[in-house]
């Protein structure tokens, strides 16, 4: 393949993906309700305060704190690209606990200016409503959470087990065209090991898609129909020999028993030897090489634009909430 060849089938696949990918951006930044519940933090105030510090005892309601009462901090963000006003809100956000778990106190701790937030209580069930939220705004919140099925704390609450509380908390609402609030952790977005794989997958495309673009020049793009004959060597006597195709029309001959080894062009070979050679043209070898190549490539270029997404929600998510 020459390299005309090449740039002109490297640019119809660059042509494709980037329209694709455009397409793609266009569908995710049109006008739809967006939003986020992120989990700052979720802990037991026994085994993350108490537990360690000696001499220090909290009651909540008048009763020495266990193991039992976990602090949750989070936030609501609306990361859509539109505002989101009552007249939306036909069934307020509510944030439903396990059945084993229930709300005992809620704080709002920080909104985005002019936001007003308003939360209704029960037992397993916190209602949050508002005037208007919009596109990029927020509130945060504190609240105390008991596991009411552990009354002789025989259950260990360690993170595991909060975990596990953690994906069940229910978030549901009524609100037009969002379909759902996407669930977030806070420490899993700013400690993900999906950047450093995303750098691996970068230099591994990368890499890849040079090293099939390097072969894609180095391996010949024709060969030889036949490649073995017999000759008469110097001695006049037969020898096996193996031709294998070069560039620029080069061939190496090569004997059997690998005595005898020498490079010709094709016309030389005929010419000393008498014997018609067939070349042909590996159209297919060329092009696979060719698409792979430019896969990698282009694969390579998608992921570093993936990592720089991630990497911009994460800035994002830190200027949005004041996070160092």
């Amino acid at each position: 393949m020459t390299l005309n060849m090449f740039l002109g089938l490297l640019g119809i696949i660059i042509t494709i993906i980037v329209g694709a990918m455009g397409i793609i951006y266009a569908y995710r930044i049109r006008s739809i309700p967006k939003t986020t519940f992120l989990e700052h933090d979720f802990f037991s105030l026994f085994e993350e305060i108490i537990k360690y510090m000696d001499g220090i005892n909290i009651t909540f309601e008048n009763i020495q704190v266990g193991p039992s009462l976990l602090m949750l901090k989070a936030s609501f963000i609306n990361n859509g690209t539109v505002d989101i006003d009552s007249s939306m809100v036909h069934e307020p956000l509510k944030i439903k606990l396990p059945e084993n778990c229930k709300w005992k106190r809620i704080k709002i701790t920080k909104t985005s200016p002019n936001v007003n937030v308003n939360f209704k209580m029960s037992d397993v069930i916190t209602e949050f409503d508002w005037d208007l939220l919009k596109k990029s705004e927020y509130f945060s919140f504190d609240a105390l959470i008991e596991i009411i099925d552990n009354p002789k704390e025989s259950i260990e609450i360690d993170y595991k087990y909060i975990e596990k509380i953690s994906e069940k908390i229910n978030i549901s609402h009524r609100i037009t065209n969002l379909e759902k609030t996407n669930k977030e952790n806070l420490y899993s977005i700013m400690k993900s090991k999906r950047l450093k794989g995303l750098v691996f997958d970068f230099i591994l495309l990368l890499v890849l898609g040079l090293v099939l673009l390097t072969l894609l020049f180095v391996v010949p793009g024709q060969s030889l129909k036949d490649t073995h004959y017999i000759i008469k060597d110097s001695k006049n006597n037969n020898m096996e020999i193996k031709l294998i195709y070069l560039k620029n029309d080069n061939i190496l001959i090569k004997s059997i028993n690998g005595e005898y080894k020498e490079v010709l062009t094709v016309d030389e070979f005929v010419k000393r030897y008498n014997i018609p050679l067939k070349v042909i043209k590996n159209t297919m070898t060329t092009y696979i090489f060719a698409i792979f190549a430019s896969l990698g490539i282009l694969m390579s270029i998608a992921v570093l634009v993936n990592y720089l997404f991630i990497k911009r929600k994460e800035n994002y998510i830190k200027m949005l909430l004041d996070i160092k």
